[in-house]
């Protein structure tokens, strides 16, 4: 059964809206006019290609002035480009209800793309190409890109948390209740060589949400069930946990399976929802390992810090040694031996062990190991 598709939360202040709202901004130019020659054919066919054909030219002057090939972001704004057109081209055909056409027009204006790069931004170091191995499908883009757009806005959002938790719980609420999904059900395939996710973003571990609770303090873990909102959160969390893992190879057999039996499926916007996906025993082993990696291990080691720290302040400073002098005080009322550690610490020191009078009322007493 087709899963309930949920409304789609953005914020017009966050990095990836800016960043997006840039691309789609009217344009009045074509700089690059000479190169759609080729395809001008096009503009007679849809009135609307001229207007994409200028935005494009400055979206692909804008992207390259903007980034160098350092910037945290600047392949994930390669593929907000990719996304644009695919999604320019995909809702004005819908109005004339002839998307199968995007086949055809799309791999025509990314040559036309791929020309201008090769060409005009040779010399830089930084250059953003046509993705021609993303899938011809809406909603794989639309979801890659909400995945990568919750990488991006991952910073802001985690510094508003951990500022005024409670607020900003309201706030981000039905915004994670889409995005946590999508994140937990393709994040696994950012470690996959050649992945779409792999080929934009370089450290995806850099932004688990998990590890902002981290960031909270271990009360949280405590105390949550006393607000409502926590508690919706965490329920969000521990269901999109349950879902089956996406893939690249999960919409190509998806597409090809569909093609092959000539379904009268949208190829277009066909969705993963609407196949079983499998087990899931890759997600529940995925699953132990990163409990280990963000909960278990920061655990463990924040407990160990804290036992390292109180076992030197009791052995290697005047305040635990002054407890260790009372501890064999009291145990010289209470037992007839002493242990050699007590005996140092109320004599002071090893020196003044060797030089104590025979009829010291301290002796240490020994068993022999023959029977």
């Amino acid at each position: 059964m087709a899963a309930k598709e949920l409304t789609r939360i953005t914020f017009n202040d966050v990095p990836s809206y800016l960043f997006y709202e840039d691309l789609k901004k009217d344009a009045s130019e074509n700089v690059y006019s000479n190169y759609y020659n080729e395809i001008s054919n096009l503009t007679g066919k849809h009135s609307w290609i001229d207007d994409l054909f200028k935005k494009l030219s400055r979206n692909i002057s804008m992207i390259h002035n903007k980034h160098n090939v350092k910037d945290e972001f600047g392949k994930k704004h390669c593929f907000d480009l990719n996304y644009w057109l695919y999604d320019q081209v995909y809702s004005n055909l819908q109005s004339s209800k002839n998307v199968g056409e995007l086949r055809t027009i799309v791999p025509k204006v990314q040559e036309v793309w791929k020309n201008i790069v090769d060409n005009t931004f040779k010399n830089n170091d930084y250059k953003c190409y046509p993705d021609q191995k993303l899938f011809s499908n809406m909603n794989f883009l639309q979801e890659i890109k909400d995945l990568f757009d919750f990488f991006e806005d991952f910073d802001i959002m985690k510094k508003e948390i951990i500022a005024e938790t409670l607020k900003s719980c309201f706030k981000y609420r039905e915004y994670l209740r889409q995005r946590i999904p999508i994140y937990y059900t393709w994040r696994d395939s950012c470690r996959v060589d050649g992945s779409t996710c792999k080929r934009y973003i370089d450290n995806y571990m850099k932004y688990r949400p998990s590890g902002i609770i981290l960031s909270l303090g271990w009360t949280i873990y405590f105390t949550y069930k006393n607000y409502p909102c926590y508690v919706e959160v965490h329920d969000i969390f521990a269901e999109a946990k349950e879902l089956p893992l996406r893939d690249d190879n999960l919409y190509k057999d998806l597409m090809e399976k569909l093609s092959s039996l000539n379904s009268g499926h949208d190829l277009l916007s066909v969705r993963a929802d609407d196949v079983d996906t499998g087990p899931t025993f890759v997600r529940i082993m995925w699953d132990i390992f990163y409990f280990v990696f963000e909960t278990a291990m920061p655990m463990g080691l924040f407990l160990f810090g804290a036992f390292l720290l109180v076992y030197m302040i009791y052995k290697f400073t005047p305040f635990g040694r002054s407890l260790l002098r009372t501890r064999a005080k009291v145990r010289k009322k209470i037992r007839a031996n002493l242990d050699y550690e007590d005996i140092v610490l109320l004599n002071g020191s090893n020196e003044s062990l060797a030089t104590s009078s025979d009829d010291s009322s301290y002796h240490l007493s020994y068993s022999s190991s023959i029977n």
